[in-house]
């Protein structure tokens, strides 16, 4: 009988998507996308860029996250996070909040700046975590803003590229050690990576974290990837603790682990499993399937 903490210590399960009831946990690596409200621009001039990136630097501080790669765009923005402590949603409440108070009195606005709330897709895999980093630093490339990634200003691409050391908010290092121990040799892998995405066909009908995912697959089947921390990406923490428990129970109460359970019938349902064949993997009635699924 498994279930989505099973699923993640086999192996099996690169990401976790999420849009509510984000979950968070010591060590763990989030993708974080916010957008725009409606077809507004959250960046009018270079000091709104400015602005942003030293809130981030300091809610960084504040809530004790190590930035692995950022990009602001025009109209959205993605930050790569490790956090040290379970508190994604409030660090992002008071990053958000404090940049939407400053855009409205500095352009005399009101409403809303942000169209609603963040979204987070937790990385349990190395080949994921490079592969949601270069689709960051993609991101001005996909929208013909610029030709090369590291020409793009307002991104992390250059501390990725540019064989230079310098003081800075962003551990990349934490990313490029995944591809080589030597920095310079895995700057230059991230390059030749980055480059690759220019002639793959990459769907834009997709949703961001399956594209992700794709590309998480290719690297897969052509990188040695070497593991970040001690045991996995997650340094060997207790994810049946930190997750909250999920493993298979009877009675959910909670909404996080109701989606949890969700997120796995849609799993088996994905492997061509049916639905009475779920049941009795899971210890649950069909109609508790049928119920789960809606």
């Amino acid at each position: 009988m498994k279930n989505v903490i099973d699923l993640i210590e086999e192996g099996k399960l690169k990401s976790f998507f999420r849009t509510r009831d984000k979950i968070s946990f010591e060590n763990a690596i989030t993708h974080v996308t916010q957008h725009a409200s409606g077809t507004e621009l959250l960046f009018l001039e270079r000091s709104d860029y400015l602005y942003m990136l030293l809130l981030i630097k300091e809610t960084c501080k504040k809530f004790h996250l190590d930035v692995l790669s950022f990009v602001l765009m025009l109209n959205h923005l993605h930050l790569l996070l490790r956090l040290h402590s379970a508190n994604l949603t409030e660090a992002m409440k008071n990053l958000f909040e404090r940049y939407a108070m400053y855009f409205n009195n500095k352009y005399q606005r009101r409403g809303h700046v942000f169209s609603g709330a963040f979204r987070s897709s937790l990385c349990f895999d190395e080949s994921y975590l490079l592969a949601a980093s270069l689709y960051i630093h993609f991101n001005p490339v996909k929208a013909h803003i610029v030709l090369d990634a590291v020409n793009y200003r307002w991104s992390s691409a250059a501390l990725f590229l540019n064989d230079i050391e310098k003081e800075t908010f962003v551990d990349y290092k934490y990313i490029l050690s995944a591809l080589n121990p030597n920095i310079a040799v895995a700057r230059r892998q991230f390059k030749e990576l980055l480059e690759n995405l220019k002639v793959s066909k990459i769907d834009n009908t997709m949703p961001q974290h399956k594209v992700i995912r794709n590309i998480a697959d290719g690297l897969k089947e052509r990188l040695d990837l070497k593991h970040i921390g001690e045991n996995t990406i997650l340094e060997g923490s207790n994810l049946e603790t930190k997750m909250g428990g999920l493993k298979s129970q009877k009675r959910l109460r909670k909404p996080q682990d109701k989606e949890a359970r969700r997120f796995l019938i849609r799993q088996l349902k994905a492997r061509g499993f049916g639905i009475l064949e779920i049941a009795q993997k899971l210890n649950l009635s069909r109609q508790s399937i049928h119920s789960a699924m809606k």
